[in-house]
């Protein structure tokens, strides 16, 4: 049961580096790793930009992603000119991020 259970978190766990995949990985209910700021204003408009429309597909969860946590152990390190996962955001990140959505 728990390799069973550690498999499923496994493959619902992706590293991703721009916000198209963010998304894409989002409606595939994974939990992402991807290059962060880790400003609270940019936190807030990924929450806000990866929010659904309850409209467009009944019974989908309307909720943006969040930060989950920090992973101790990184998928991978940080080189140079890689970009926040937002869009636009001009920071550079400082992490990795594990991001999901609540359902």
């Amino acid at each position: 049961m728990l390799a069973k259970a550690r498999t499923e978190m496994t493959d619902h766990i992706r590293v991703v580096y721009n916000f198209d995949d963010f998304l894409k990985g989002l409606d595939e209910k994974c939990m992402l790793q991807t290059p962060f700021c880790g400003e609270e204003s940019c936190e807030d408009q990924i929450k806000e930009l990866s929010k659904k429309d309850a409209d467009l597909e009944p019974g989908a969860p309307s909720m943006g992603a969040k930060s989950l946590c920090i992973p101790f152990k990184q998928p991978a390190q940080l080189e140079a000119g890689t970009k926040c996962v937002l869009a636009g955001c001009s920071n550079t990140p400082k992490f990795f991020c594990m991001f999901g959505r609540s359902y």
